[in-house]
């Protein structure tokens, strides 16, 4: 490509860029981009989601069965200097060839990772060029499919939702977390909702020895994780929805990532535990300061009246306020509880563009399901109608399993 245009900034790294040219490099595995991703990573703007861990697992459980073709591309400017790393695939869907993002359904947010100063260093028509070229230098495909790209990455706008994009049925939520658990606590709720609240806890612990437990030895975390999969699978069944843990190189996916990664601290898997019994489990990570709150599960029985997972929940603030983090990302999803904590809106978008014949219709049928999914989330009426009858054939499901 011909060399990069910039804006009027003064500061010596846009002086030199400007005098540079353009260089993208796509690989076609983890390994040979994996110093590149690292060192880039570090210091870069994106979610944990895009960290290599997370991606290069999620590729060896899930891309290579469904012969997902990874697609790495590293855009730099000058040559030698990344500026943003892109982790897309090319996979086959009912024949059509996909452009996508990796990660599939187990990440929340899609995107690029970029270099902190992107946004202030490239000119508006950096990214449109870019991304033309490209274009032109992947393998063919029919489709892209970009789905749940968030609107920010660390304070810059993403450059793919620049792009003619439709809101994602839902946003994600987040919020800031202070630095006391007591303050936290107060600040976001009244005291008549604290007072109940914590009148429930108590009589939590008038069963006996209620204990907040993180799993980091291969025990526990093999423990954990079989109890959050068992009452997830439950909750699935319970709303109606596809059943996540149904596919087995996701479940080989939770497996791996939690050895590998809850020891690191990546994966943070705790319980909240009454004696020696399991009440209530969440999978989540913790990267750059930022808690993401994923996969939140509480036994169903007689002790659920007293919200164990909402007391999970705290110990869990808790412990983020305490080590240091800043951020509490309930990620997607427009749960009404996640109101009562949240004082930020992460808006998510989708794109989709066909190439050929086959990919257009492809694209027709994807954008008007997302909208239509969109509209229903949006009408009260409608969403509580849908979640009924969601909830009723899936016990009919159940019941003829």
């Amino acid at each position: 490509m011909g060399s990069c245009n910039f804006n009027n900034k003064t500061n010596w790294r846009a002086t030199l860029l400007s005098t540079q040219t353009i260089n993208t490099l796509i690989f076609n595995s983890f390994d040979e981009i994996e110093t590149v991703w690292r060192s880039f990573e570090e210091n870069s703007d994106n979610y944990a989601f895009q960290s290599f861990d997370w991606l290069k697992q999620w590729d060896d459980s899930v891309g290579v069965a469904s012969k997902c073709q990874p697609c790495l591309v590293v855009v730099e400017c000058p040559v030698g200097s990344p500026v943003m790393i892109l982790p897309l695939g090319i996979e086959k869907r009912h024949g059509v060839a996909c452009l996508v993002w990796l990660g599939g359904v187990v990440s929340d947010y899609h995107g690029p990772l970029l270099s902190t100063d992107f946004s202030d260093n490239l000119a508006p028509d950096f990214f449109q060029r870019v991304w033309q070229d490209i274009q032109a230098r992947l393998p063919s495909y029919d489709v892209i499919l970009f789905e749940k790209m968030p609107k920010v990455i660390g304070g810059q706008i993403n450059p793919f939702t620049l792009l003619p994009c439709i809101p994602t049925a839902s946003n994600a939520h987040f919020t800031h977390l202070g630095t006391t658990f007591d303050g936290f606590l107060k600040e976001k709720r009244s005291s008549k909702s604290l007072s109940t609240e914590k009148r429930k806890h108590r009589r939590l612990q008038e069963y006996g020895q209620v204990e907040f437990v993180i799993a980091r030895d291969p025990k526990l975390i093999n423990s954990f994780l079989h109890t959050m999969i068992a009452q997830k699978v439950r909750s699935y069944m319970e709303m109606g929805v596809a059943n996540l843990f149904d596919n087995e190189e996701i479940c080989n996916f939770f497996n791996a990532i939690s050895m590998q990664q809850a020891p690191a601290g990546l994966v943070h898997l705790s319980a909240l535990k009454l004696n020696d019994r399991i009440i209530a489990t969440h999978w989540g990570l913790v990267y750059k300061k930022r808690f993401y709150h994923l996969y939140p599960t509480y036994e169903q029985s007689e002790l659920t009246k007293y919200a164990p997972g909402g007391l999970l929940m705290w110990n869990m603030f808790e412990w983020c306020i305490d080590n240091g983090i800043e951020i509490y990302d309930f990620t997607i999803g427009d749960e009404p509880y996640k109101d009562q904590w949240c004082d930020q809106e992460l808006s998510l978008y989708d794109y989709y563009q066909g190439k050929t014949v086959s990919g257009l219709c492809y694209a027709w049928l994807f954008k008007t399901g997302r909208l239509l999914k969109r509209k229903i989330k949006h009408s009260p009426t409608l969403w509580k109608f849908a979640q009924n009858m969601r909830a009723f054939l899936g016990k009919i499901r159940h019941q003829l399993k």
